[in-house]
């Protein structure tokens, strides 16, 4: 989960809610209170559970306008750095033999390797670094470091992010994306006498302050002076981004594109990461392929959508320029553009050769909630929410509404693939089900990052609930299922969530334009449980349901258990706000889902 560091600027974030329609209806009355208006008490930041949250490579999803190296998950802290002296305790020589094949490298050298190949391949990072001047480059290494002493959950010692940053620039000096992107000669014998500078200050003390480790970046900065193209710019941005680098894989450095301009696309947005309602491109999501950009889905009443692209389309070329086997920053980097602006996609439809498609770029509405529908002519209901973003709630609103007055009695709601979103989302949207008690809390090192959050919604929906999760459900997706699970209000159906249990503060830059996200809290469950590296376990677990042709065993089980007698129970106990039951009795209640088949288990 992510916070912006100012919450209360930004009205959008803390914006109350119309209040639910009087009378009968699908709706708990709130017992104990709750402003009809359905407006807090308290006024919340903006928090958001962006791409890393997923930790997925391989699955890199983009919304026309993202930058994917931002989300991309980073490597976390390096052995043994959860002991502040400890200075690369592994036993593993710091630094690189020069000219060590990739694949020869140790795990952690690997993920740094692969780290610093991603910075480089963006071509918003090389554009930032190349608009920074050597001072800037400075006040922003300053600025992170601040930021990172004052309000990081747990901030590395300085040694350690010195000792990241001295291994992080000797690993740059081998890697082909560094040299290309930054014109670096990898041959000169400047380059081995630098090398030798970054191990001789490796081993020349322990770094015990900013102080210290300022005097070292300037010592570095003089010396790279003497290898063509690594310019004292470079040096500090690396040194800003290494105490990134050294601290969690959630916090990271993004820097903004110098190149944006007013009505230009926004950097391309992953599914995880576009939070915004709209965005200005041609509306298309993709990921990483090896022949191109796969389009998972073109945004509904999007310009993609309305030529015709389609799920499974390759994108194989952009503007007439190949995209085959580019880095997915490099591609989608290629489809920026201005409002009214004109692209050209060629896609590659299996059995059915290649077509160019001519798209004018314009503002698409971006849908969170997708596929509203009563299951198999039932009067079970059933949507689809694939993050909570800003406009997720009213869209929520509204499906519900119409989905109620078609005759749903039950719901499915379905988080499978929901990678979080803003926490203000996610707790109105949990507000909307759980009649009362508390849906999270949070605990950092600041009494700000300490807060209860209970629902206080003064009309609630009463309609018997089954969430559907799998491992790719995380943060955001979690807190909602397990405030349903923990409150009595519904059962949670599939495969364990992904266990995403720390939030991030969002902090606007003032050395430079972009943003610095920091892991500043940890978030809990209703009952108190840390969710990090838990997640959620399912009511009932439906198993090996991927690939399964004509079908969807998860779906399935959920339908029959939103039609269950259990479940209206469960609904019905839950709105009368009475005690939680134990573990126990809420496994027998549970029982009555089981229906025999293997891929089924109830949990206990």
């Amino acid at each position: 989960l992510d916070r912006m560091s100012d919450p209360l600027s930004d009205p959008a974030l803390n914006d109350g809610f119309s209040a639910r329609p009087s009378g009968s209806g699908p709706f708990n009355p709130r017992i104990g209170g709750g402003s009809m208006d359905g407006r807090r008490g308290s006024r919340r930041g903006g928090y958001d559970s962006r791409g890393s949250d997923n930790n997925r490579p391989g699955d890199l999803r983009s919304n026309s306008g993202y930058d994917q190296y931002q989300y991309e998950p980073l490597p976390g802290a390096l052995p043994g750095s959860q002991f502040p002296t400890d200075n690369w305790s592994n036993g593993n020589d710091p630094f690189m033999t020069p000219g060590t094949p990739q694949t020869q490298l140790d795990d952690e050298a690997k993920a740094i390797y692969d780290l610093i190949t991603r910075r480089y391949e963006n071509p918003v990072n090389v554009r930032a670094i190349r608009a920074m001047s050597a001072n800037q480059a400075v006040q922003l290494y300053n600025e992170v470091s601040q930021k990172i002493d004052e309000r990081h959950l747990e901030p590395a010692s300085y040694d350690l992010r010195v000792q990241r940053a001295l291994r992080n620039l000797t690993m740059a000096l081998d890697n082909p994306s560094f040299q290309q992107g930054l014109g670096i000669s990898s041959s000169s014998f400047q380059v081995d006498g630098f090398r030798n500078t970054l191990a001789r200050l490796s081993n020349s003390g322990t770094v015990r302050n900013r102080s210290d480790a300022s005097n070292v970046m300037n010592t570095v900065m003089q010396q790279a002076a003497s290898v063509p193209g690594l310019t004292a710019n470079v040096v500090a941005f690396e040194f800003a981004n290494a105490s990134v680098d050294a601290l969690d894989k959630f916090s990271a450095l993004e820097p903004a594109d110098p190149r944006a301009v007013p009505g230009a696309s926004a950097p391309e947005l992953t599914k995880s990461a576009a939070l915004e309602d709209q965005i200005v491109g041609v509306g298309v999501e993709v990921k990483q392929h090896d022949q191109g950009l796969l389009v998972v889905k073109p945004l509904r009443g999007g310009p993609a959508a309305e030529a015709g692209i389609e799920p499974g389309d390759l994108i194989v070329a952009i503007d007439g320029r190949n995209i085959v086997g580019m880095p997915i920053a490099n591609s989608v980097d290629l489809m920026k553009g201005t409002e009214g602006s004109r692209m050209t996609l060629r896609i590659s439809r299996s059995g059915r050769g290649e077509r160019d498609f001519s798209l004018v770029r314009r503002t698409v509405r971006v849908w969170t909630v997708d596929g509203a529908k009563l299951l198999n002519g039932t009067d079970v209901g059933y949507l689809s929410l694939d993050r909570f973003a800003q406009n997720s709630t009213a869209e929520m609103d509204q499906a519900l509404m119409e989905l109620y007055q078609k005759g749903m009695k039950s719901l499915v709601l379905d988080l499978r693939g929901n990678p979080g979103g803003l926490l203000t989302t996610c707790v109105e949207i949990s507000d909307r089900f759980v009649p009362c008690g508390t849906i999270v809390s949070t605990k950092g090192r600041l009494s700000s990052d300490n807060m209860v959050e209970t629902a206080t919604f003064a009309r609630t929906w009463s309609v018997p609930l089954v969430v559907l999760v799998d491992g790719d459900s995380a943060s955001a997706s979690e807190i909602f299922a397990a405030a349903v699970q923990e409150n009595q209000r519904g059962v949670v159906v599939g495969t364990k969530s992904y266990g995403k249990g720390t939030v991030q503060t969002h902090f606007p830059l003032s050395s430079v334009s972009g943003n610095l996200r920091l892991t500043t809290a940890r978030f809990y469950s209703p009952n108190g449980r840390p969710m990090a590296g838990e997640g959620v376990t399912p009511d009932v677990i439906v198993n090996d349901a991927d690939g399964v042709e004509n079908g969807d065993l998860v779906l399935e089980r959920a339908l029959r258990i939103a039609q269950s007698s259990q479940l209206a129970d469960m609904a019905k106990a839950s709105a009368t706000c009475r005690t939680r039951t134990n573990s126990a009795a809420r496994s027998s209640s549970l029982d009555g889902f089981n229906d025999g088949s293997s891929t089924v288990s109830v949990i206990r």
